[in-house]
């Protein structure tokens, strides 16, 4: 039996810190473009 290999930590923040600051981003909301009065109406609905 041969050992298996597994990720190395250190590679992981290289993924992992883009990831965080995107969703950090987003936390104050997010800019969509409204091009229905439908979607206008779910919009205004969810505080836009």
């Amino acid at each position: 039996m041969t050992p298996q290999s597994t990720p190395s930590q250190s590679a992981a923040p290289e993924y992992v810190a883009p990831a965080v600051e995107f969703a950090r981003s987003l936390t104050g909301g997010v800019i969509m473009d409204v091009v229905t009065p439908e979607q206008a109406r779910i919009a205004a609905e969810a505080g836009a």
